[in-house]
């Protein structure tokens, strides 16, 4: 996996945004809306050579791949480029395929194109339709040259004109024209996608902008929580966008079987996320925002322009679900373009990634993974000692410490393959995220002796720690604890009461952390202790939660340690836990909301009572494909974390970004799909003729749960407004 540029491409992004600096101005988009094109601006790509870049070396071009041409969409998203340079490149692409030289040659000398989108008969208004030199569509089976009506008026300009397939000069037929046509289709899907995200960023950056500068009720309103939450949400969702779109981009460069599915993916989150960010962020404007003298406006008003011409957008979520699940799925047209030798982005794991992936997999069928479930389920302890310790046997718990350490070595991505293999196995793994998260810490911050004493235990599957942060009045807000330590003699005397110490029943040590100094702030006064369960004055009182899982308040009274389990040194709490919370936060939980996806794909495609498949309704696939989408965007901010992090980076926004994306999708998915089975839905794992044996209910109790630990959403908001967005903290 390799989410980077190549040289190349920076420059090419920094030669494209000079040149849409200088030609595609707010006051030039606007100028352009009249006609619906910047003359001025195509002649400029044109002579950049931009419109038929793509397009192979034998028939003209400059033989650059998608994802190349993608650098340059972005930019001309971002600047609301009035030119068909998506529309003209695609069908060049088309046309050098179908082996249209004349038409062809018209193009790389310059003229536009463009290519009729939205399925059916009849006429169509069709993006540059009314400017464009070359207009293919689709008629059946045949691939036509067509006649645009005459310029009609639009919501964004964009030259629109009708155009009706119907009496066009035929210019391919078959099979293997029409494979080629929706070939172009989907390459304008996932090039539209990539200018949506680059709208998407260049408009929500524009708000923040905004708001940083604009003051109401004598502070700047970008201090306001809820328009930072707001702006965090979208942050989260605009840099998903883009990876989405680059991915499927890759997907159709790459040919891959899934591109097909990645284009129409991209195109719904990529539009959606679009309208949300131009919304927002016209919002923020106030009645500023309805100016026409504003940009904003106009990136509003394209944002759902561009997003229209395939028609009805929910029509993509359809595609979505066919192309993932149904039986029409149209075939990845191989022929399409021999593929470029190129480097850069790449969204495939390398091939040791890829085997320790089927090593993961092959481990886990091993295992009674269905007997461990129940088992957890009926004690509500996540956590089953023999399972915990084969995963200790097999390295997997200290799968990325060094090898000096006793671990394997693995990259962050190879870890983070793990442990989604793991979630999306069902298997409960509570206590081998807490054992690896305090066994790293010791790692970092431990002494000899503390990692002589503990780590060997841990290593092995026999040691297990519980975490002691949370308290009654000091949640999310974990520095506002006031369990004391006091200093006493050559050790501690621990006095207080800690929640949710989730794993406390079945721990060996806890890793607390107390208030040692009361007269400093309040981050400046804590210290860290690795604390023995069987101290004396700890006591254990269980909590049962709505999630099913058993958690645990404990009380510490009079409890007395040495001075040999402080961990760090005396009031640098703060930074030991910061320590293990940035490794908390850059695995967070996919892989089980994807397992619900694909079991509610499973059900959908078998007949009911009625004998009728629910995957046959147009209401079930449109909640699948959402699902599945917005976990696809999950997931490529968390393995961009991961990516990051094998690089030596310390991705503590991009983990918000991806805990933060995930739990709020994973609470809509469960939520829907539970809305799905109606009162079937209802009935959990105990009852007979559960649903999925009770799945989707103990996924609608549990979701709401991964919202919570970790860091709340509100938390991961704060962060990513914060250091993501650099907003004021306080108001």
């Amino acid at each position: 996996m390799d989410l980077s540029l190549t040289p190349d491409q920076d420059a090419l992004r920094e030669t494209t945004g000079r040149l849409y600096a200088k030609e595609s101005s707010g006051e030039r988009v606007r100028e352009a809306e009249a006609t619906g094109i910047d003359l001025a601006l195509w002649e400029a790509i044109v002579q950049m050579g931009l419109p038929t870049m793509a397009v192979p070396e034998a028939h003209g071009g400059a033989g650059a791949s998608l994802t190349d041409l993608a650098v340059a969409v972005e930019v001309h998203g971002a600047h609301l480029g009035s030119a068909p340079l998506i529309e003209t490149a695609v069908v060049a692409r088309l046309l050098a395929q179908l082996g249209a030289t004349e038409l062809l040659e018209q193009i790389l000398s310059g003229a536009p194109a463009t290519l009729r989108l939205a399925p059916g008969p009849g006429a169509v208004p069709t993006a540059y339709a009314a400017v464009a030199a070359v207009v293919i569509a689709r008629a059946g089976d045949d691939i036509v040259v067509a006649r645009a009506g005459a310029p009609r008026g639009g919501l964004a300009g964009l030259a629109l004109a009708e155009v009706d397939p119907a009496g066009g000069t035929v210019l391919a037929s078959g099979r293997a024209a029409t494979a080629a046509y929706a070939r172009a289709l989907d390459e304008w899907r996932a090039l539209t996608a990539v200018a949506q995200a680059g709208l998407a960023r260049a408009s929500l950056d524009l708000g923040v902008h905004y708001a940083k500068d604009r003051h109401q009720f004598d502070a700047p309103i970008a201090s306001f929580q809820t328009i930072q939450h707001r702006f965090a949400d979208l942050h989260a969702a605009v840099d998903s966008s883009r990876l989405l779109a680059y991915e499927a981009a890759w997907a159709l460069d790459e040919n891959e079987p899934t591109a097909p599915q990645r284009a129409a993916q991209a195109s719904w989150w990529c539009g959606e996320v679009a309208e949300e960010a131009t919304g927002f962020s016209l919002h923020v404007h106030g009645g500023y925002g309805f100016m026409l003298e504003y940009d904003v406006q106009l990136q509003l008003r394209r944002a759902k322009a561009t997003r229209l011409l395939l028609g009805d957008p929910r029509h993509e979520l359809q595609a979505i679900a066919q192309r993932r699940w149904g039986t029409a799925a149209p075939a990845v047209n191989t022929t399409a373009a021999p593929r470029p030798t190129r480097a850069g982005m790449d969204f495939r794991f390398d091939p040791a990634t890829e085997a320790f992936r089927r090593e993961v997999k092959a481990f886990i069928a091993t295992q009674p993974i269905g007997e461990i479930i129940q088992r957890s389920h009926r004690t509500g302890t996540m956590h089953d000692w023999d399972f915990h310790q084969a995963l200790c046997e097999r390295g997997y718990l200290a799968a990325g410490w060094p090898t000096e350490f006793g671990g394997l070595g693995r990259s962050a991505i190879d870890q983070c393959l793990l442990m989604q293999e793991l979630y999306a196995s069902g298997a409960p793994i509570d206590g081998l995220n807490i054992a690896a998260m305090v066994g790293a810490t010791l790692l970092v911050c431990g002494t000899e002796e503390q990692k002589a004493a503990v780590l060997p235990g841990i290593l092995a599957g026999e040691t297990m720690c519980c975490l002691g942060y949370s308290e009654p009045d000091a949640g999310s807000d974990v520095a506002a604890v006031a369990t004391k330590a006091t200093r006493v003699d050559d050790g501690w005397v621990i006095e207080g009461q800690k929640m949710f110490t989730t794993m406390a029943h079945e721990a060996q040590y806890v890793f607390l952390l107390a208030r040692s100094n009361p007269d400093v702030p309040k981050h400046k006064g804590l210290t860290m202790f690795l604390i023995p369960m069987d101290t004396p004055g700890i006591e254990i009182m269980p909590v049962e939660t709505m999630g099913g899982e058993r958690t645990n308040i404990t009380f510490y009274s009079g409890v007395e340690v040495p001075d040999s389990a402080r961990i760090g040194e005396i009031d640098a709490g703060w930074s030991v836990m910061h320590a293990a919370l940035v490794y908390e936060r850059t695995s967070a939980n996919w892989g089980e909301p994807d397992r619900l996806v694909e079991a509610m794909a499973t059900w959908a495609r078998e007949p009911g009572r009625d004998g009728t498949r629910p995957f046959d309704d147009p209401a079930v696939r449109d909640v699948l494909a959402r699902a599945s989408t917005e976990l696809e965007a999950g997931r490529l901010l968390l393995f961009r974390a991961a990516w990051l992090s094998s690089l030596g980076e310390m991705p503590q926004v991009e983990g918000s970004m991806a805990k933060l994306l995930i739990t709020e999708a994973f609470v809509r998915a469960s939520a829907a799909f539970l809305a799905l089975l109606g009162a079937d839905g209802l009935l959990p794992e105990a009852e007979p003729n559960a649903v999925l044996g009770g799945m989707v209910e103990h996924a609608f109790r549990h979701a709401v749960v991964t919202t919570i630990y970790g860091g709340s959403s509100e938390v991961q908001r704060e962060i990513i407004s914060g250091r993501g967005l650099g907003l004021p903290r306080k108001r």
